[in-house]
């Protein structure tokens, strides 16, 4: 069929037609920055010819003749059951209908009656049976249109909604925009003629059959959609249009919070599901990395999914995995963001450790409206944390293979119980580590093992975490609050937020005192030795170099007052009437004690309690 394309200007773009907003159209997502550049573009022109014709009456005639007319661009319409449908261009139409409101508004400011009263009918008319119907009909939208009108926008601002949200914010810049433009009645009537009747938009129609070929090609070659946008006119437009509204509702309402912090935490979110439940390995994984829009409707998947040309799978799914899945990613995406006291791990992950990999495993463990959600998402965040940090502490930690090992997961924990998720962690980890050693060890961590590790063996970040961790296990056990927050103590940078890894035994004669025999000092043993996680503290930076060279008893007096609480568990004041440390000591059944002379066999009993801390935290 041959498409014709269509030449009009405003005033007869908004004249008798009601425009709905086809489900293919993203919601009205334009920025401040996109409205001001086109409020440029069309004063730009309309400022070249305005000086030079300050004297003319402002009417039709004297605009046309003396105006260069503005190309506005292109929209694209679908006509279906005779309603004219926006396939492509409702950001445009919209701002214009902003504009318009704005200009409406301006008119009643300088009591021009008559061009309010044409400018009205651009926003609104009668529609059929006699109906109030604005012309970019959607009825999500009429509030906010009649706010705007009358001057009560305030009165819109509740209601939830990203496009009502977004037509607020835009009608506040256009408004503040054309005032800071119109400073006289002339000029706000010589630009009403221009904008109405000298900006040119072209409209092309096309059939049913042809839209979701000119949607994607628009994508292609236009402004870009984000794919999970795609996505939304693909499943939707399966669905018939008489009930089509529903579950459109499902979408927006699902992906509202989604959409209104983040639009590529959309696209994440769908990653991440299609991953957690159809991909059994890294590189299935990969087929969502890219248009995942069309990589679920492909042979790989559509065995899976079923939504191919489809409409009952598509509404089922829209109303089961989608609706469900959506909102735990919120959930999960929140505990993440903001350290939760009965589900810390995540915060641990994502913000600490800079990993992603649970969100995935949670998903692949919760079924659709899982009686066993909390407990799941727990289990999950406990076994990540103790698989990375065991497989740290056997060496056997490679960030690749760590990806191998959580994609590996997903088809064990479809379908299991709470109680079983971290079994299966644990096992698939003590198979990573007797691949990775050449072991045939059956635990996650054991103290010949631990007693290797140190220093040398890991990236600062990681020493930092796990003291921090070390730090907060005794300061919760003593009921005492953290001396910095989680956040510098493992990432902080600069002078006054950063920690640094603090050696007990410097590198001075009384350290090295301790590996000298025979007047021979073993360079080797040393190293190894000041390197265990039993000689290393946390110190915030100035103190860990002040204190670098200093003789033990020296660095002690670093250790006090506002040192991190395993530092100062060294100093015997520490212990001076502080009955939050023996009530720990008795609950726990740790023994903390001060040390005075940093000695070899203090170097062991002091890594003997960091692994003993170890164990309760994650074993």
């Amino acid at each position: 069929m041959e498409i014709v394309p269509s030449k009009q200007n405003i005033s007869e773009l908004f004249a008798s037609t009601s425009f709905h907003i086809d489900f293919y159209q993203r919601e009205y997502q334009w920025t401040a920055t996109d409205v001001q550049q086109l409020l440029d573009d069309i004063f730009y022109t309309f400022d070249q010819a305005y000086p030079e014709n300050t004297s003319l009456d402002p009417n039709l005639k004297n605009v046309s003749s003396k105006y260069p007319w503005y190309y506005l661009n292109t929209y694209i319409t679908n006509k279906t059951d005779g309603q004219l449908f926006i396939v492509d261009g409702q950001q445009r139409l919209t701002t214009i209908t902003l504009i318009l409101i704005s200009l409406y508004r301006l008119c009643e400011d300088y009591g021009l009656t008559g061009l309010r009263d044409w400018i009205q009918t651009k926003i609104v008319g009668i529609g059929v049976g006699g109906a109030k119907q604005f012309w970019i009909a959607h009825e999500k939208r009429h509030i906010v249109m009649e706010a705007l009108m009358n001057n009560s926008e305030s009165a819109a601002e509740s209601i939830s909604g990203i496009t009502g949200k977004h037509m607020i914010e835009n009608f506040q810049t256009i408004d503040q925009y054309l005032k800071s433009k119109i400073s006289s009645k002339h000029r706000l009537e010589t630009f009403i003629y221009y904008f109405l009747c000298m900006v040119v938009i072209v409209n092309l129609d096309v059939p049913d059959t042809d839209v979701p070929m000119v949607f994607e090609v628009i994508n292609d070659r236009g402004k870009k959609l984000q794919p999970y946008e795609i996505l939304k006119g693909k499943l939707l437009g399966e669905i018939d249009k008489s009930e089509v509204d529903g579950f459109a509702d499902i979408w927006e309402s699902s992906l509202l919070d989604l959409e209104e912090s983040d639009k590529e935490d959309v696209d994440t979110f769908f990653r991440t599901y299609f991953r957690a439940k159809f991909a059994d390995n890294r590189k299935l994984a990969q087929n969502f990395d890219g248009p995942y829009h069309r990589t679920i409707f492909d042979e790989r998947t559509t065995g899976s999914l079923f939504l191919e040309s489809d409409a009952m799978s598509v509404k089922e799914f829209l109303r089961g995995p989608f609706r469900y899945y959506s909102k735990l990613y919120i959930k999960l995406r929140d505990l993440s963001q903001n350290e939760s006291a009965t589900i810390p791990e995540y915060y641990f992950i994502s913000q600490l450790n800079r990993m992603d990999g649970h969100l995935m495993l949670a998903m692949a463990a919760c079924e659709v409206d899982d009686p066993e959600e909390d407990a799941k998402i727990v289990a999950v965040g406990r076994g990540f944390d103790r698989a990375y940090v065991a497989l740290q502490l056997n060496r056997a930690y490679d960030s690749n293979q760590f990806q191998e090992l959580l994609y590996s997961l997903n088809p064990s924990l479809r379908g299991s119980k709470a109680e079983q998720i971290e079994g299966i962690i644990d096992d698939a980890v003590i198979n990573e580590i007797k691949a990775r050693r050449n072991s045939e060890s059956t635990s996650l961590i054991q103290y010949s093992q631990f007693k290797q590790v140190g220093y040398g063996d890991y990236n600062p970040t990681f020493l930092r975490y796990f003291l921090t961790r070390i730090e907060k296990y005794v300061a919760n056990g003593m009921g005492w609050s953290m001396q910095d927050s989680l956040y510098n103590y493992v990432r902080g940078i600069g002078k006054s937020n950063a920690y640094h890894i603090e050696h007990i035994l410097a590198r001075n004669d009384e350290s090295k005192s301790l590996f000298t025999s025979d007047g021979v000092f073993d360079e080797t043993r040393f190293e190894n030795e000041r390197n265990r996680f039993g000689a290393l503290l946390l110190l915030k930076g100035q103190d860990n170099q002040s204190s670098k060279a200093e003789p033990y008893k020296d660095k002690l007096r670093t250790y006090t007052g506002s040192a991190p609480y395993l530092a100062q568990s060294l100093v015997a004041n520490f212990y001076k009437s502080n009955s939050a440390m023996k009530t720990f000591e008795e609950e726990s059944g740790l023994k903390l004690a001060p040390i005075d002379d940093f000695s070899l066999e203090a170097l062991e009993a002091r890594s003997e309690l960091i692994y003993s801390i170890v164990q309760k935290i994650w074993l």
